[in-house]
């Protein structure tokens, strides 16, 4: 159980993720939180934490499979492309 209790933590916390970013497209204005999701993207660099907590890290890296599940954060590019398909 405490498995599935954080998997659904992680769901949870991607989807905030999301609401944040189009709450700070609201705020500032669509194009420049792409702005700045993309330079976080560019500066983002290799992932230097330990491949067993990986997961639960900030990472623009596209995760796979039952990892995607643990992921704290979703992946900078689906962050980004769901600004740009936002109304």
């Amino acid at each position: 159980l405490g498995i599935l209790a954080s998997m659904i933590a992680m769901a949870f916390s991607r989807h905030r993720e999301f609401r944040a970013d189009e709450g700070g497209a609201k705020l500032a204005g669509k194009q420049k939180m792409i702005a700045a999701l993309e330079r976080l993207q560019a500066q983002h660099g290799e992932n230097t934490l330990p491949r067993e907590v990986a997961a639960f890290g900030i990472s623009g890296h596209m995760a796979a499979g039952l990892q995607r599940l643990f992921m704290s954060h979703p992946p900078l590019p689906e962050r980004i492309e769901a600004l740009r398909r936002a109304a």
